[in-house]
């Protein structure tokens, strides 16, 4: 059941400051209905911090823009995905089988 609205964000490669310094623009790319599954949430204790890591699973419809993501892999930090105003890095993408149907979107909570 896709009932999440979730926006897939992309980082601008032109708007530069002042310096010549790329800035951290990011600007919808695209907006669409999800599922959302909350596939781990771990602590762990580093240098006397406490941490937490959430990883989530963004399921989506495939389509022409989300092909465009999947074929250019190799730029995945480019994206990330908006969801209920915080912020998810995508990790991992999974067309499932290859049948173009649905495509699996692992995140991390960033903020």
């Amino acid at each position: 059941m896709l009932d999440y609205r979730i926006t897939i964000e992309k980082l601008s490669e032109n708007n530069t400051n002042e310096m010549g310094f790329p800035l951290d623009d990011w600007q919808t790319y695209y907006t669409c209905w999800s599922d959302f599954k909350a596939v781990s949430g771990k602590e762990y204790i580093s240098a006397k911090t406490v941490s937490s890591e959430n990883i989530v699973t963004f399921t989506i419809r495939y389509s022409k823009k989300v092909k465009l993501i999947i074929e250019d892999i190799e730029s995945i930090k480019i994206y990330r995905i908006r969801y209920r105003n915080k912020i998810y890095d995508i990790i991992y993408i999974s067309d499932f089988e290859n049948k173009h149907r649905f495509v699996d979107f692992k995140c991390k909570l960033i903020s």
